[in-house]
C-alpha cells in the first residue's frame, strides 16, 4: 500500500493559460488517505465519490481537490463540482477548468472565464508506450516529422502529441459536444499551437499549447478560441 499526504498539492504554478495544481494520490486501498482525500470535498462530491467504482474514486476525488485548490487561488468559490453528461467538470458561469489524471497524480487547469475561450489539460506519464502509436495518433505530416529523429526523442514526441491532442479535444469539447479524432487536429512545431478541421456547420478556432515541464510526466496545456458567429456551447 502507499502512503501519502493524500489531497496535498504536490505543486501549484501560474502558467500561460491559468493556475494548475496538482494533487498527490492514495492508492485505492489506502483508507487513511481516501478519507483524507474526501475531507477536501463538499458534500454532494462525496457522496458522488462513495458510488464509483474503488479504482476511479482517488483519481476522480483528486482532481476535484486539484481544481477546487486552482480556483482558491484565483479567489474563484465554485459550489459541488460535479460531471457534465460527457464527464468533464461541471462548473459554475464565469470559471473555466479542466482535469486530467494518472495513478498517482490528478492536475487541474482553472482560470476566470473569458468571451468564447475553454480550456485543456493532460498529463502522461513520462515512459514510451508499449507498442508504437504513431499512426493512431500522428497525422501524415507529423509521422513525416517524428519518423526522422532517433528512437528515444521519437518516442517523446509521439507521447507529446498524445498529450497535446488529448488537451486540445478537452478545450473543444465544450462547443463540439462530440469526440475530436486525433487526425483532426494538427499540432504546429514547435508546440505552440494546433490546427483544428471543424466538419459542416461546426465554428472554427484559434487554438494554442503551451507544454510545462514536470518531472516524470509530460504535462500539456489546451486554450481554444473560437472564431466568427455566434455557436453555443452544448
Amino acid at each position: 500500500m502507499r502512503a501519502v499526504d493524500a489531497g496535498a498539492a504536490e505543486f501549484a504554478r501560474t502558467l500561460a493559460f491559468g493556475r494548475v495544481v496538482g494533487v498527490a494520490l492514495p492508492a485505492e486501498d489506502d483508507v487513511a488517505g481516501l478519507a483524507a482525500l474526501a475531507a477536501r470535498l463538499l458534500p454532494d462530491e462525496q457522496a458522488h465519490a462513495r458510488g464509483l467504482r474503488p479504482a476511479r474514486r482517488p483519481t476522480w476525488m483528486g482532481g476535484r481537490a486539484a481544481l477546487r485548490a486552482a480556483l482558491g487561488d484565483l479567489g474563484l468559490a465554485a459550489g459541488p463540482i460535479l460531471s457534465t453528461p460527457r464527464g468533464a467538470p461541471l462548473l459554475p458561469p464565469g470559471v473555466l477548468g479542466s482535469i486530467a489524471h494518472k495513478r498517482t497524480l490528478a492536475i487541474a487547469i482553472a482560470a476566470r472565464a473569458s468571451p468564447d475561450v475553454t480550456l485543456g489539460i493532460d498529463v502522461e506519464l513520462a515512459r514510451a508506450p508499449r507498442v508504437d502509436i504513431a499512426a493512431r495518433v500522428l497525422t501524415p505530416a507529423e509521422r513525416r516529422r517524428v519518423d526522422a529523429l532517433a528512437p528515444e526523442p521519437r518516442a517523446r514526441a509521439v507521447l507529446t502529441a498524445f498529450a497535446a491532442k488529448e488537451a486540445v479535444y478537452k478545450a473543444l469539447d465544450p462547443w463540439l459536444g462530440r469526440a475530436v479524432s486525433f487526425q483532426e487536429v494538427e499540432l504546429a512545431t514547435p508546440l505552440v499551437g494546433a490546427t483544428f478541421t471543424p466538419r459542416a456547420g461546426e465554428p472554427s478556432f484559434d487554438v494554442e499549447v503551451h507544454e510545462e515541464p514536470l518531472a516524470g510526466h509530460v504535462l500539456v496545456l489546451a486554450r481554444a478560441q473560437r472564431r466568427g458567429s455566434m455557436f453555443t456551447r452544448r
